[in-house]
């Protein structure tokens, strides 16, 4: 009775010891699939200047690993483009000076694919992780345009919203849209709420205004980290959402080691009882 005792003794001061290790963080790869129309001067110089906050506040507390890449569409070759691999912020902030402003079409539905690393032939493809959430953020004051075969094809099909949609699917991909002006809206709202994300104003981001610009950072960062924590609420067993296993610490090995030296002394003394002959 005593050793039995001791034993649930030890098993409950060794279960109290052992220490959750905290989940990980969530890997997020996030594009950017930005239009590189004439108007989006502005937009692309406030991207490249606010990136470090966006970041900043997506990962600030602990709860996500993110990376960025970018894709520019719509200028005058338009055809899709990786203008940088996922990479950190400020080399993201670098690279998309390489952004144009000379296009006048734009094959949203087609740069969204190209981001997805999905059109058919494609040579130049964005280095997800394999256990990270996929985000897929366009830029664009025009609905999808001109998203023609010779531009792009998907299984062999010119990118319509139907493919697109069935593409951000198999992929499970979340998609947000920074967009200006009803018809844009009206391109991609159905896509982007369909697939866990928001629509949200242009304009705010769209000026030189530095104040609301970072307002709108502010409020759209902070939303992205919360469809990032809602996606694992959702999908618990993606990858990107799986918690790290229970380890003991060393104190807890300390303490089982004892408990067993202590089980071996007690009964290396406990006497041997005298039998009668």
């Amino acid at each position: 009775m005593k050793l039995k005792r001791f034993l649930s003794g030890l098993i409950l001061s060794t279960a109290a010891a052992i220490t959750p290790v905290h989940a990980a963080p969530i890997l997020s790869d996030i594009v950017f699939v930005v239009d590189e129309s004439g108007s989006m001067g502005t937009v692309q110089a406030n991207l490249r200047a606010n990136i470090g906050l966006f970041a900043s506040i997506l990962t600030g507390t602990g709860q996500v690993d993110a990376q960025y890449g970018l894709v520019g569409y719509g200028d005058n070759a338009v055809v899709p483009r990786m203008v940088t691999d996922l990479t950190d912020p400020a080399s993201f902030a670098t690279a998309a000076q390489g952004l144009k402003i000379n296009g006048g079409t734009e094959p949203g539905y087609t740069a969204t694919a190209f981001a997805l690393n999905a059109l058919d032939g494609q040579s130049d493809l964005f280095s997800f992780r394999s256990n990270a959430v996929k985000n897929i953020i366009i830029l664009t004051d025009e609905p999808s345009n001109g998203d023609f075969a010779f531009r792009g094809t998907a299984g062999g099909s010119a990118v319509n919203s139907s493919v697109l949609d069935g593409l951000l699917t198999s992929n499970n991909a979340l998609y947000n849209g920074v967009l200006r002006n009803t018809s844009t809206e009206n391109s991609y709202r159905t896509l982007i709420e369909d697939h866990g994300g928001t629509v949200f104003d242009l304009n705010l981001f769209n000026t030189s205004n530095q104040t609301i610009v970072q307002q709108f950072v502010t409020e759209f960062a902070n939303k992205k980290l919360q469809e990032t924590l809602d996606f694992c609420q959702l999908n618990p067993i993606h990858p990107a959402c799986q918690p790290s296993a229970s380890v003991p610490e060393p104190s807890s090995l300390a303490l089982i080691g004892l408990g067993l030296l202590g089980i071996f002394t007690r009964y290396r003394r406990r006497p041997v009882a005298s039998v009668a002959v």
